[in-house]
């Protein structure tokens, strides 16, 4: 019995100190996440090897999100200068706990710039982009990342998709001064996981939207 006393002594520095260790392990992982989600990152539309067609494939797959100037986010390869690359990240909202990062905002393509919440349209379940006012009543989180790091999820899972509605390129080309409106896409989420109530004849790939840091 005295032995085991002993033995105990002995070991209790020991084993506070890899507590202690151990707890500094945690909290340096913890500063780490919490300075990685508020980095200000930009996003990148991946799909699958199957999703659609080779030629909507190309179109979509590392093409990089955009804000227009008409409160909406686009999809393209080929931005034009109606087209603000997202630049943005996890940030706290009042629609969710104290010290919670589940809110997510952009820098703006206002003059000067703002920071923006970037929400779902309730009822077209297209992503846009505004300030407090136009966000009230949609879908503002809780935003959050893949065990990776490296993609956002919305309500816990990927639901984004990369949209083109027909009869909608004329607007496009009208609103963001360009061109050519066939590589531009938009971004909607399927809340629901039925297919977001698009139209019949609207073509939607199911994507990812990876995080890649924004140069400071």
């Amino acid at each position: 019995m005295v032995l085991g006393v002993v033995m105990m002594t002995a070991m209790l520095p020991t084993m506070v100190g890899m507590n202690e260790a151990s707890k500094s392990t945690r909290d340096r992982e913890e500063n780490r996440r919490e300075h990685a989600r508020t980095q200000r990152s930009h996003l990148t539309a991946t799909c699958g090897l199957f999703a659609g067609t080779q030629d909507q494939r190309r179109q979509v797959h590392n093409a990089q999100v955009y804000l227009g100037k008409d409160g909406k986010v686009y999809i393209t390869k080929h931005p034009s200068s109606g087209l603000t690359l997202f630049n943005g990240g996890f940030f706290k909202h009042p629609d969710f706990p104290p010290d919670n990062t589940s809110g997510f905002v952009t820098v703006s393509c206002e003059n000067p710039p703002v920071l923006r919440w970037f929400y779902v349209d309730a009822n077209t379940h297209e992503v846009r982009w505004g300030g407090r006012q136009e966000s009230q009543g949609n879908l503002c989180g809780p935003f959050d990342w893949t065990k990776d790091e490296a993609q956002v999820l919305l309500e816990g899972w990927e639901g984004w998709l990369a949209v083109r509605v027909p009869g909608d390129e004329t607007r496009i080309q009208r609103d963001l001064g360009v061109d050519d409106a066939q590589g531009i896409w938009r971004l909607y989420f399927d809340q629901n996981d039925d297919g977001a109530d698009l139209p019949v004849d609207a073509e939607a790939l199911e994507i990812c939207l990876k995080r890649t840091t924004a140069e400071s």
